[in-house]
């Protein structure tokens, strides 16, 4: 039968929610004595019954040694038989997403708003097109020394 593998670590990753580098170091005895929800099932079953294979209720999973058929196992929300091992979420900033009136701030608060650390690329462009609305100048100039070529000649 010419089917398709799936790695061991891979199959850990979508059925037993684990992740990590170290997956790629487990066997199949160690899956064995780690997770005993996830079930084996025997060749003959396989070539018997190949529409399991082909419908994705088996899956040949490889683990760089040998290849075992392993019975996907049901992921339902409400089922309780596949414990789930994951870290915390972490914890993500809200956005800012005040809309602010452009027109009654003053130079001072459209200045601060020109900080990307603080605020979104809108927040930016707007405050930006106001200050030029008020004839603000936002870059700084340069007062560049002219050379005077008369005295490096000299």
């Amino acid at each position: 039968m010419k089917e398709k593998f799936i790695s061991l670590s891979k199959f850990l990753s979508r059925y037993a929610c684990v992740e990590g580098s170290d997956l790629k170091k487990l066997t199949h005895e160690d899956v064995e004595v780690l997770f005993p929800h996830l079930k084996r099932t025997s060749f003959e079953v396989v070539l018997d019954n190949p529409e399991y294979l082909y419908s994705g209720k088996i899956l040949m999973v490889y683990d760089g040694k040998s290849a075992i058929p392993y019975i996907v196992p049901n992921m339902l929300e409400n089922d309780n038989e596949i414990m789930c091992i994951t870290r915390e979420e972490e914890k993500v900033k809200p956005v800012d997403d005040t809309v602010y009136d452009y027109a009654s701030m003053s130079i001072y608060e459209l200045r601060c708003l020109l900080v990307r650390k603080f605020n979104s690329n809108r927040n930016q462009v707007c405050a930006r097109r106001e200050l030029n609305k008020r004839g603000v100048e936002i870059t700084k100039k340069y007062k560049r020394l002219k050379i005077n070529y008369r005295k490096m000649e000299d």
